[in-house]
């Protein structure tokens, strides 16, 4: 659920007192509090350590590729703050919620734990980690959508003579304002039970509610590529083929879908139904040596993923080239509210909030099989 450090990290001999106008500042900044404390730490002399300058989406992606490789995880700002203030919020073995509280200046570090397990539960239950090109991070609540308003015939060049002129095509930037959607909750606790609760455990509550935030911006995406993302730049229906068969799926099938996209793109990952996503791997296991033999076609054979909600079109693969055809837009941070404590119900309420958006850079890399037709 939660990344646990294993990597020995010799703590810096300096006293810091952490308020809640660092957190602050950070949010004035644009920043999430850790992406703050790497800042700050250096400005204290301590060395930065390797997240420095990533943002918390490339932290997590890149702690996975750790992860996968058997390589420690080297701690970041945060996870140092916690260890210097002696809060054991990571493990097996876990210091109670109120620990934050024995002390008024750990109170800020509270925040950013539950904004960060949040965050990452968020991008582990997601599926648009594997379909975006690039994350983009702003400091605003809106942006310009830019994508190219083009077709093959004007990005074509001519081959010309020294005594020629180079033919003009002109190749236009839609623009149009769009605001990051936001993905917000409330919850409330048990007075009594949230300060007695092991942090790992509510740590497990914390990722649940990140998880589905998850599957609401992924819910997002594929509505996109479906119907563009408000400037007309979804589907193409010159990039949608169908199946051999209605209803079924053969091997013909998987690399129709395969080269479904125009020349110079590659669709390398797709999304299906678990019924005809089963069918699909069922296809591929019917191959002697579905890799071997795959290889030898030259494409990349596509990898899918099945996602039961309504947003997926009962029969039909949607799909994208992953290297160029969507930028995923946030401000990379999962905003809290200040603790609200209800006495009198002996409750304990906030919100949390992540703001993004998913912008369409070219529609040639979006593409689909129709499996009903």
């Amino acid at each position: 659920m939660i990344f646990i450090n294993t990597q020995k990290q010799k703590l810096p001999d300096v006293k810091l007192k952490f308020e809640k106008g660092m957190f602050d500042e950070a949010a004035n900044k644009g920043k999430s509090f850790t992406a703050w404390l790497e800042d700050y730490f250096e400005e204290k002399g301590i060395e930065p350590t390797i997240y420095k300058g990533m943002s918390k989406f490339e932290m997590i992606k890149y702690r996975r590729q750790l992860v996968k490789s058997n390589q420690p995880i080297p701690k970041n700002a945060f996870e140092m703050a916690l260890e210097m203030s002696g809060i054991r919020a990571y493990g097996d073995k876990t210091d109670l919620v109120g620990k934050f509280f024995e002390v008024s200046s750990n109170s800020i570090l509270f925040l950013e734990f539950v904004a960060n397990t949040i965050f990452a539960g968020s991008i582990r239950n997601a599926l648009y980690p594997d379909f975006v090109a690039n994350m983009v991070s702003i400091d605003a609540l809106d942006y310009k959508s830019i994508y190219l308003e083009d077709t093959e015939g004007d990005r074509r060049t001519s081959r010309v003579n020294r005594d020629e002129d180079i033919p003009i095509k002109r190749v236009k930037a839609g623009k149009q304002n769009v605001s990051l959607d936001k993905y917000a909750i409330g919850i409330e606790f048990d007075y009594e039970v949230y300060y007695l609760s092991p942090l790992n455990l509510y740590g497990m509550t914390l990722d649940r509610i990140g998880r589905q935030i998850g599957v609401d911006e992924t819910n997002d995406l594929i509505y996109i590529l479906q119907n563009g993302d408000g400037n007309g730049n979804g589907l193409k229906a010159a990039n949608t083929d169908t199946t051999v068969t209605s209803g079924s799926i053969e091997k013909k099938d998987i690399i129709k879908l395969a080269s479904v996209l125009p020349s110079g793109y590659e669709l390398d990952v797709f999304v299906g139904r678990k019924a005809y996503m089963q069918e699909f791997w069922d296809t591929l296991s019917n191959m002697q040596n579905p890799s071997a033999q795959w290889g030898m076609t030259g494409m990349k054979l596509p990898v899918g993923k099945d996602w039961d909600e309504d947003v997926v079109t009962a029969d039909r693969f949607i799909g994208v080239d992953s290297s160029s055809t969507v930028s995923y837009i946030t401000n990379d941070t999962m905003n809290m509210t200040e603790m609200d404590k209800i006495i009198t119900k002996q409750k304990v309420l906030s919100t949390v909030s992540k703001r993004s958006h998913f912008n369409i850079n070219d529609s040639d890399g979006i593409g689909c099989l129709d499996i009903e037709h």
